[in-house]
């Protein structure tokens, strides 16, 4: 499970006054899509001045969190911000950490030794690495035929790494096709509702997301 930034648990009132305050101060969270190794320091620096006012420590994920809740909240925290409508902050959105998986490869040079094991088949000891060595030289049989039993490595030297892919971990992509299945399935039953069981439908759900 993600580790969820402490912000998380804030009420959404605070959170609209700590946004207020670091939008008004430069954090620019579009700039960490665009080059967030250079750009994450400016937006650190930004919260703890913010954050500072609920003697509140910031990690990174904090950073993270803030830019998340300005980026899916923009619309409604526009209209907040610029109209003073504080009867939409319950229907601000809680961004929620997800866990990911890394896939890379590491190079680099070195002498290394491979110990192996394998089973021969023979009429007498004696014949074993000449029947080995005629086989070897016929194509009958190679030295990565056996089983590696271990492997030293020296005068390792690290030449590159390179990252070949990022992807949801396995339980987020459970439930990425969950909820995938629940909205395709609910579709239908919402088109069939009116207005009234709609606005009591989008109060429950506003309620549940603030829980999360």
């Amino acid at each position: 499970m993600a580790d969820q930034s402490n912000f998380s648990r804030f009420p959404k009132k605070q959170l609209v006054f700590i946004a207020s305050k670091i939008v008004d101060d430069g954090f620019d969270w579009q700039s960490l899509d665009n080059d967030y190794e250079n750009e994450y320091e400016d937006c650190e620096k930004t919260l703890k001045n913010v954050s500072s006012y609920f003697n509140e420590s910031v990690v990174e994920e904090d950073v993270q969190f803030f830019a998340k809740f300005l980026e899916i909240n923009d619309d409604l925290l526009s209209q907040i911000f610029e109209n003073n409508d504080k009867t939409l902050i319950e229907q601000l959105i809680i961004p929620q950490a997800n866990d990911y998986l890394i896939e890379y490869t590491v190079n680099g040079s070195c002498t290394f030794e491979e110990e192996y094991e394998s089973t021969f088949s023979s009429y007498d000891k004696n014949w074993v690495l000449g029947s080995l060595e005629v086989q070897r030289n016929d194509g009958n049989w190679d030295f990565y035929s056996g089983t590696l039993k271990d492997t030293h490595y020296d005068d390792w030297e690290m030449n590159d790494w390179e990252v070949n892919k990022v992807k949801e971990a396995p339980n987020n992509v459970q439930e990425s096709l969950l909820d995938k299945l629940v909205l395709e399935n609910t579709q239908g039953v919402i088109k069939s509702l009116d207005k009234n069981t709609l606005l009591k439908l989008r109060t429950l759900i506003n309620s549940r997301l603030s829980s999360l």
